[in-house]
């Protein structure tokens, strides 16, 4: 197939996509969970998994097996994960703890746990914003802030469920290493026949506790993959409706692009805007 080819993939086809629910621990925006299954079932053979940009980590519950290295720059979700990993009892506990206060101070208690965030940015209080915003919508200012509000209509993650989507996730991440920092380190010790996803945000989006991504050294990154022999995949852009949101990537990068419908618009839901379908590129060297 030649690059810059498109498959447009909507679910299913003769059976061979093989859905397993991926439990929501960290809603986070951007996040994968729509298309886990379909990526999944274009991953190639490997002998590592890496996933640099992990944020809510949707594909890693697919693909993780111990020595998969995962990471991200953010440091309160890395250490969130980190905590999950080691020491699942303190997260459900602590949750617990939090929903019941939340309960017996509806709304406040939420904006006390936002500004005790912004001021230490504990994870386990990132934990609890994350299930008591307004549609799980992760959602930062201009300094880094986490500014989303309480969801009014909702009262958070019930602690049994939250319980249940905790174990499933520690018992998930068994021999995975977690590290903090960028992501062309993380994928620094890759060699052939590792596999590396990534889901950077994408070109044009703003995210506030980060810089905006440099795309020609993302780019310059992947070329070094390939001359190593690792294979990739990268979900970079998309459409939205009739909206065409493609970033150029180099041809010479990427053998096959394929486009994956992900459903409809989150943000156009929550802001009462038009119901557009969403369809994401996957880059795939190979």
């Amino acid at each position: 197939m030649k690059n810059g080819s498109t498959i447009k993939i909507n679910g299913h086809k003769n059976g061979r996509i093989i859905s397993e629910v991926v439990p929501s621990l960290i809603k986070w925006t951007g996040s994968k969970r729509s298309q886990a299954n379909k990526i999944k079932a274009l991953m190639p053979d490997h002998s590592r998994y890496c996933e640099p940009f992990l944020g809510g980590g949707a594909m890693l519950y697919l693909a993780a097996k111990p020595g998969s290295i995962v990471g991200d720059i953010y440091e309160p979700v890395v250490n969130l994960w980190k905590l999950v990993q080691t020491d699942p009892e303190k997260v459900i506990n602590n949750y617990r703890e939090q929903w019941k206060r939340l309960q017996a101070d509806l709304p406040d208690y939420f904006y006390t746990v936002r500004e005790r965030f912004n001021n230490g940015k504990d994870p386990l209080d990132l934990s609890f914003l994350m299930r008591t915003c307004v549609n799980g919508i992760v959602r930062f200012n201009g300094d880094g802030d986490f500014n989303n509000s309480f969801h009014l209509s909702r009262k958070g993650m019930k602690p049994e469920r939250f319980e249940k989507v905790v174990r499933l996730w520690s018992d998930r991440l068994k021999g995975v290493e977690i590290v903090c920092g960028d992501y062309e380190l993380t994928v620094s010790k890759l060699k052939k026949g590792d596999f590396a996803y990534f889901d950077p945000p994408y070109a044009g989006n703003k995210q506030r506790y980060v810089s905006d991504l440099d795309c020609e050294r993302l780019f310059l990154v992947l070329e070094k993959l390939n001359k190593r022999g690792v294979k990739w995949a990268l979900s970079f852009d998309g459409h939205r409706g009739d909206l065409d949101l493609s970033h150029p990537v180099p041809t010479h990068l990427y053998k096959r692009k394929h486009l994956i419908v992900s459903g409809n618009s989150a943000i156009g839901t929550v802001l009462n805007g038009p119901v557009e379908e969403v369809r994401e590129s996957l880059y795939l060297n190979y």
